[in-house]
């Protein structure tokens, strides 16, 4: 499989953004190595032995790099394992509740009956029925609130390059939903809009803007959001969890399966030593006149902390005008 890591050593494809459906995405140098280390401290991981790794990355400006660091870290989840959509339909008692994936939907129901009399068969849910052949993944639940269904998110430009693609249907059916990202809502949540293309993809969108609907367009091309697929009231599938900073100190006691956190500004990295997860990545701003939080982070690295060496360990270099450190801290 080709790594986010590996497309970013070999300095192609580079990626570009575009915040505005009307223009053009145009490449940039440092949208790669973001990627790039959110993939690499999920490698880092299985290496850790208990301990908690921590990267600390001090940019000009803090926009999209929170957002591009969890798309690196989804992009590296390991795929479930595939499974045959009738071979489990068939024994399914009723009443169960499961997520599919067809071409265009992800659904959480409750599984009704399969009716195998029909050809194709049949899968009746408390909501919605299926031909199976167009059940593409599913997923039995352990509990479900109320039946849901969203429109299927491409993995786009990403899943492509790192050929998650293939896999992009078991991941939707069975996400590990262990990424957190705290800071400021508003801004994460423009950052996450942004469209991410190859160099290569720039031609198609040009094409695309002029012959159809704005609307239309993001059907053609994925978003961040689409890749870190945030949790929201009515997803039927997410992999991330958002948190406002301003408030983060009142739910410090994170779920279990959380195991990485992107501490995106200063005003969420003055947690950093209460959190207790695999991996915190801190994005701090060289904009803000607020040194506290880069305070926080050197006096726990000199306090407490094991170096690692991001090139040697990681195997990641920062981009240009981007400072970085990393170390470990007992949990």
């Amino acid at each position: 499989m080709l790594t986010v890591a590996k497309f970013y050593a070999d300095a192609s494809p580079q990626l570009a953004l575009s915040c505005n459906l009307l223009e053009p995405a145009e490449p940039a140098p440092w949208i790669n190595p973001f990627i790039a280390l959110g993939e690499s401290v999920a490698r880092f991981i299985s290496r850790l032995d208990g301990r908690q790794l921590i990267v600390a990355i001090n940019v000009p400006r803090r926009d999209f790099a929170a957002a591009l660091i969890g798309s690196g870290w989804v992009m590296a989840s390991a795929v479930p394992k595939l499974t045959n959509a009738l071979e489990v339909l068939r024994v399914l008692r009723p009443d169960t509740p499961v997520r599919i994936v067809t071409r265009l939907k992800v659904v959480e129901d409750y599984f009704v009956c399969l009716d195998e009399t029909k050809d194709p068969p049949r899968a009746r849910f408390k909501r919605t029925q299926w031909h199976t052949p167009k059940i593409k993944a599913i997923q039995v639940l352990e509990n479900l609130k109320e039946p849901t269904e969203m429109l299927r998110p491409s993995s786009g430009a990403l899943g492509k390059l790192t050929q998650i693609e293939e896999s992009w249907d078991m991941l939707l059916a069975s996400p590990k939903a262990d990424l957190a990202i705290v800071g400021t809502l508003k801004w994460l949540s423009e950052d996450m809009d942004a469209l991410v293309l190859t160099a290569d993809d720039i031609a198609d969108q040009t094409e695309t803007f002029s012959n159809c609907e704005p609307k239309s367009v993001t059907q053609s091309f994925s978003s961040l959001r689409s890749v870190l697929l945030p949790k929201e009231p009515k997803a039927a599938t997410w992999f991330t969890r958002l948190y406002a900073g301003a408030k983060f100190e009142y739910q410090l006691s994170v779920p279990a399966d959380i195991r990485a956190i992107v501490l995106d500004g200063a005003g969420a990295t003055k947690h950093l030593s209460q959190i207790e997860v695999p991996v915190v990545v801190c994005v701090l701003d060289r904009s803000v006149a607020d040194e506290s939080a880069a305070e926080i982070v050197v006096q726990l690295r000199n306090s407490r902390g094991e170096p690692v060496s991001l090139s040697d360990r990681l195997g990641w270099s920062p981009p240009d005008g981007v400072e970085a450190l990393a170390f470990t801290v007992g949990l």
